[in-house]
């Protein structure tokens, strides 16, 4: 009979064992803890992405950009999009599939989070 008790107590204590990047979490402590942090935080604190894609300036957006009155010297923002799976609870028991983090030179500008496939 102890036994199970202290199989019971070590069940329930796991779950506090877990490091960060394999728990889920809620959209606003979500938001708040990743906004504006740099891609080592947030890969050391929820693992590697599933996915990365950087952003491509269009052949011509110099060009338009100048014609606007618009043009920006220099070589812009390095741009990078991460995505996770799975890790953000909008509800019990229901996770949004895709959390899309953007950096913009090494800092977390926009999180936007989906139910896209």
């Amino acid at each position: 009979m102890q036994h199970r008790k202290w199989l019971a107590l070590i069940a329930l204590a796991f779950p506090l064992t877990l490091p960060a990047k394999d728990l889920n979490t809620e959209e606003r402590p979500f938001l708040e803890a990743y906004s504006g942090k740099s891609r080592d935080y947030v890969e050391e604190n929820l693992g590697k992405p599933v996915k990365k894609e950087s952003a491509v300036k269009p052949h011509n957006a110099d060009q338009i950009l100048q014609e606007k009155g618009q043009a920006v010297s220099g070589n812009g923002d390095n741009v990078e999009m991460w995505y996770y799976r799975g890790k953000i609870q909008y509800a019990p028991n229901k996770y949004f599939n895709t959390a899309e983090l953007t950096f913009a030179n090494d800092k977390c500008v926009n999180i936007t989070f989906a139910n896209k496939k």
